[in-house]
């Protein structure tokens, strides 16, 4: 992600550059995403919700003035020049967004779909605020929320050495990707070790009856049987 990082801002900080004249807080109501660019994007990783077609993703906007004791329009657009991701295809962004009367903060949610083409690339998403009748924009470094989304299958950070020794065997996507249909589970980050041996269990039980059912084990991509070596 800090590659993104390092994509992005450049561009927007030479935007500011060419904006030298106009100061970043210029008072009113100013309108921004509530977390820094530079510190903060979202993953969304369909890998890691196994049977869902669609994400629902929070956004947090705010107004740096006073608000409106009436309900006011407010505007997110997608940056064209920076986003790979197509709307109506990968994402799509709510219809509407308003601040409530007096509202110093709205929340929103933009919408994520699951394509084939995600399991070979991620794509980006970066979304703006935009300056209205109402609204000037808040400081540059929070006028941009980025998002990647993909449904890509790597080797996660949890399956390390031992879980390969004492429960999984050996990784593969192939292997990663049947333990997350059998189990309907995608990260053990923080599973105990009992969890773990459940999980692992359940692959051990599924590759033994597929083998009693087809006369044959179920193999990896390479031809290899699939080994789970946990015992019980």
């Amino acid at each position: 992600m800090k590659n993104i990082y390092y994509l992005l801002l450049p561009l927007l900080w030479c935007t500011a550059c060419q904006e030298a004249e106009i100061p970043l807080y210029s008072g009113g109501n100013n309108i921004q995403f509530v977390k820094n660019l530079a510190k903060d994007s979202t993953i969304i990783a369909f890998l890691l919700a196994p049977g869902q077609v669609e994400i629902d993703s929070m956004l947090i906007v705010k107004t740096t003035g006073l608000g409106y004791p009436a309900e006011t329009a407010y505007k997110i657009a997608v940056d064209q020049q920076l986003s790979t991701a197509v709307e109506g295809t990968h994402f799509r962004l709510p219809s509407a967004t308003t601040f409530k009367p007096n509202a110093m903060r709205d929340t929103t949610y933009v919408k994520f779909y699951r394509t084939a083409d995600l399991k070979v690339n991620a794509v980006r998403l970066v979304l703006r605020v935009q300056e209205n009748d109402a609204f000037n924009l808040g400081q540059i470094q929070y006028r941009y929320k980025v998002f990647v989304i993909h449904d890509k299958v790597a080797q996660p950070d949890w399956w390390t050495s031992a879980v390969s020794t004492s429960y999984l065997g050996p990784y593969s996507d192939k292997k990663y990707e049947k333990f997350i249909e059998v189990t309907g589970v995608a990260d053990l980050s923080s599973a105990t070790s009992s969890e773990m041996r459940v999980y692992a269990l359940q692959l051990k039980y599924w590759l033994e009856a597929y083998k009693a059912d087809n006369g044959e084990p179920y193999y990896e991509t390479n031809g290899d049987e699939m080994i789970v070596p946990v015992n019980g």
